[in-house]
């Protein structure tokens, strides 16, 4: 009897042995995966806190069977920018692609400083690395964000005149003028020509001034400092559009009915105005900038170009690029020759100065009918049918806001052109979202 009892108490005694032991085991291996874990993971845990000048320190992590990510980016009070950078976050995390029986560590560190209280200067370094840490990718992005104009600022941001040929003479042949991979310092900025940050050029201030187009009190330049933030329009891409231009001004008065006129419907217009003009009204100038309407050159004294010596072309476009950027800070980026005359050395003479050209789809000839007492209609009628040529969507219209005539039949072709659902938005609006031909 006393076997018996020993001998179940012996088998019941088995199963909380190995109970034990279990319970054991996982409590070790628990222990060591979270050991290894920290091992493999402490150095992407922390950041440098030398590199924070600006913001606060915030934290992505995530971890799945194919990575861990540990990513530390800047939160600043600038919402565009944090909007900016958060996207930049998921390109790079939708670019990595999962390697078979291999999980990889993605992390990010960054830098954040404020330079002049005007310049956000931020650094992105992506790192991937595998667990055995044989190898390793690096991204790195770097950026200026303009408090003022609450964008990324671009190579032509920084840059005015001719600076393809000072670029040339510091040996960079090939340039993205819209490029954004600008680092600004305070006696410099840098400018990075590759993806890989590996090429680049410092230009310094002082040594460059009348290149520089950067408006601070703090920079050499000779950009003006009153200038406010443009007004911008909101583009639906779903809508139709359609890009009224107006050609000879800017006028005394005419000039502010037109826009007054454009901005009834939210919608906004390209000036191609004349440098003797803009030279004559500067703040008119200023507003048609500041109001978030394009403006665009038409040269200085609407002569001929094709007829023109090199001095005198080179003369037309550089003095209305002069006007224009002592009324506004900007230059134009667009450039209409009068009476639609080219050649190639016409568009060679634009693209030194870095100016596309721009035509148009539908000549209103409003000139035609300034002085007629049903003129004005004439004009509605021609830039509501101007508006539908082709498909009826993304077309130029040409038309001057120095007749009486021109300006009231815009206003109600507007009106018209308005309730048939078009919205009206500059020619660089148009190219960008209709892929409109900047050279027609």
């Amino acid at each position: 009897m006393n076997r018996r009892r020993n001998y179940y108490e012996r088998e019941s005694k088995v199963p909380i042995f190995i109970a034990v032991v279990v319970v054991i085991v996982i409590i070790i291996g628990s222990f060591v995966l979270l050991f290894n874990g920290e091992r493999n993971y402490k150095e992407y845990n922390s950041y440098d806190e030398n590199t924070k000048q600006y913001g606060t320190v915030e934290r992505y992590e995530k971890e799945n069977d194919h990575f861990y990510v540990s990513f530390y980016y800047p939160k600043v009070k600038e919402k565009n920018l944090n909007k900016i950078i958060k996207e930049s976050n998921n390109n790079y995390l939708k670019s990595q692609r999962k390697k078979k029986d291999q999980k990889d560590i993605l992390y990010l560190d960054y830098s954040c400083k404020k330079i002049y209280k005007q310049y956000i200067v931020v650094k992105l370094d992506y790192k991937r690395v595998s667990e055995n840490k044989k190898k390793t990718d690096q991204l790195k992005y770097i950026m200026t964000y303009d408090c003022k104009t609450n964008q990324l600022l671009t190579l032509k941001d920084c840059l005015r005149g001719k600076y393809g040929d000072l670029l040339n003479s510091m040996g960079i042949g090939e340039f993205n003028k819209d490029s954004t991979s600008i680092e600004v310092g305070k006696k410099s900025f840098t400018y990075y020509s590759d993806q890989k940050l590996k090429n680049k050029i410092v230009v310094n201030y002082e040594q460059n001034k009348d290149y520089i187009k950067l408006a601070n009190k703090n920079i050499p330049s000779n950009a003006p400092l009153d200038i406010k933030a443009p007004k911008l329009m909101k583009v639906d891409p779903k809508k139709k559009m359609v890009a009224i231009t107006l050609d000879d001004g800017p006028h005394k008065t005419l000039t502010e009915r037109a826009m007054a006129a454009f901005e009834k419907y939210n919608g906004r217009a390209t000036f191609f105005e004349l440098g003797r003009n803009m030279e004559i009204y500067p703040n008119i100038v200023k507003e048609v900038y500041e109001r978030g309407h394009e403006l665009a050159s038409h040269t200085y004294s609407h002569a001929q170009l094709t007829k023109l010596d090199p001095v005198t072309l080179d003369a037309e476009i550089n003095r209305t690029q002069e006007a224009c950027f002592k009324a506004s800070g900007t230059e134009p980026t667009l450039i209409r020759p009068p009476y639609g005359a080219k050649n190639d050395n016409v568009k060679n003479a634009f693209h030194s100065y870095g100016l596309n050209m721009i035509l148009w789809d539908g000549d209103t000839e409003d000139w035609r009918y300034s002085k007629k007492p049903d003129g004005a209609q004439t004009v509605c009628n021609n830039i509501i049918a101007d508006a539908k040529v082709k498909s009826g969507d993304g077309n130029i219209i040409l038309i001057h806001d120095i007749h009486e005539n021109s300006i009231a039949g815009l206003e109600m072709a507007l009106d018209q052109l308005s309730k048939e659902g078009y919205q009206f938005v500059t020619v660089s609006d148009l190219i960008k979202y209709k892929g409109h031909s900047e050279y027609r």
